[in-house]
């Protein structure tokens, strides 16, 4: 088991868990999820070809429409 860093959140996630599946796990709708891995943002079409490594640091960021 790995521990990573969601949100400043210490999680611990199963070895080879990619990207795709820590957003379901985390967000009920990724339609309108920006990601960002060890200050890199993500693009989506690569979610599911990254897998996490031991401390790393995700952070999820949901848009929102308002005025």
């Amino acid at each position: 088991m790995l521990s990573i860093s969601v949100n400043g959140q210490s999680h611990p996630i199963d070895d080879g868990q990619d990207l795709a599946s820590l957003v379901k796990h985390h967000c009920e709708r990724d339609s309108h999820i920006a990601l960002v891995l060890n200050g890199e943002v993500v693009p989506r079409h690569r979610w599911e070809h990254i897998h996490l490594k031991h401390n790393d640091a995700v952070e999820l960021f949901a848009a929102v429409a308002g005025g």
